[in-house]
């Protein structure tokens, strides 16, 4: 293993890094929060695996609210058919 050496590179994972952990861990659940947490734990001495941790959050992200969005819009059309039968009696 490599001494850390800080410099630009690095400090631009680290930040790219804590925004998608903090956005993880506020807006995408636990999966984006801890993937961006280990992208900025590792910014310092593997670059490379930061990145990938960093890309793999932000795809975990995307993924849990594409998700959410799709069961919302399923649990509307429940409620919405649920409610339009029971008006029927």
């Amino acid at each position: 293993m490599t001494a850390p050496v800080p410099n630009a590179a690095s400090e631009k994972i680290k930040k790219n890094a804590l925004i998608a952990m903090i956005v993880g861990f506020v807006c995408g659940g636990v999966l984006p929060g801890v993937l961006g947490l280990l992208g900025y734990l590792k910014a310092d001495q593997e670059p490379e695996t930061a990145r990938k941790f960093t890309k793999w959050a932000w795809i975990a992200f995307a993924i849990c609210w594409v998700l959410a969005i799709i069961f919302i819009v399923i649990y509307v059309i429940f409620i919405v058919s649920v409610a339009s039968s029971g008006m029927d009696y």
